[in-house]
């Protein structure tokens, strides 16, 4: 099914719609009713309590967790319903994951590499010389025959975004991509990600990092016990904060 209304014929719009999204694990709601628009190139970060369903509703956008009820829109492409495509879905939507998950018998050129064979079909020459643009744009193609175990946290976890930007999705979901990593590595995978929005990736990141959100996103979403609180500018929920529960967790975050 076409969502006709949900992104216009030049591809400007809304690129992912949600309306009404629940899930339920048995008796227990964790998503309560999610309705939410991205822009196409926009940066949105959902912000919350560690329980908040922030990963969930993440999750639930590419289909690795099934949502009770609720509908799902990526680039004019119902994503929720019995019939749907999944691997086409998941060629149009991108993620990054906070464990990394590379695969540790392959060269970061091989990790790049392997969905675009796999998947899209190219030719070995194709896939490598794609794959190498990639890991330039993440300041990695002199890592290209480097395997993870040689790789920092930071490099690995910039391997896997290109490994996700290669296939050219619609847009990007990175599901705390730094919370794994030693301070000191964080950095270099946020500097990466600021990149990615300034190349014009429409993206959804779940984060922590309340700076980068402040820098970097064009909307935040306050998230608090499965439904979304507030959303807004990050002037108008992470600096001047009207809601008392919003102020307590940012006056939390900066201590």
């Amino acid at each position: 099914m076409i969502a006709q209304d949900s992104i216009g014929p030049n591809g400007d719009g809304d690129i992912v719609v949600i309306d009404g999204l629940r899930k339920s694990y048995g008796a227990v709601e964790v998503l309560r009713g999610i309705d939410l628009k991205v822009k196409k190139g926009d940066a949105v970060v959902i912000v919350g309590s560690s329980g908040s369903g922030k990963s969930t509703c993440l999750r639930c956008i590419n289909r690795l967790e099934e949502p009770t009820s609720g509908r799902i829109v990526v680039g004019g492409h119902e994503a929720t319903g019995k019939n749907v495509d999944l691997n086409a879905l998941r060629r149009r939507i991108g993620m990054v994951f906070q464990s990394i998950n590379l695969y540790p018998h392959k060269t970061a050129l091989g990790n790049v590499t392997l969905a675009l064979r796999k998947v899209i079909g190219l030719s070995k020459a194709e896939a490598d010389a794609k794959a190498l643009k990639h890991l330039e744009l993440v300041g990695l193609a002199h890592k290209a025959d480097s395997y993870p175990a040689q790789l920092s946290g930071g490099q690995q976890q910039r391997v896997g975004i290109a490994r996700a930007m290669a296939l050219e999705p619609q847009v990007m979901l990175f599901d705390e991509p730094t919370s794994a990593l030693d301070p000191e590595l964080v950095g270099e995978v946020l500097n990466v990600m600021v990149r990615t929005k300034e190349l014009g990736m429409t993206m959804i990141v779940v984060t922590h990092e309340m700076q980068f959100a402040r820098d970097v996103a064009d909307r935040v979403v306050f998230m608090d016990h499965g439904s979304v609180l507030a959303q807004g500018t990050p002037e108008e929920i992470l600096v001047s904060p009207q809601n008392p529960r919003i102020r307590e967790f940012v006056t939390r975050t900066k201590s």
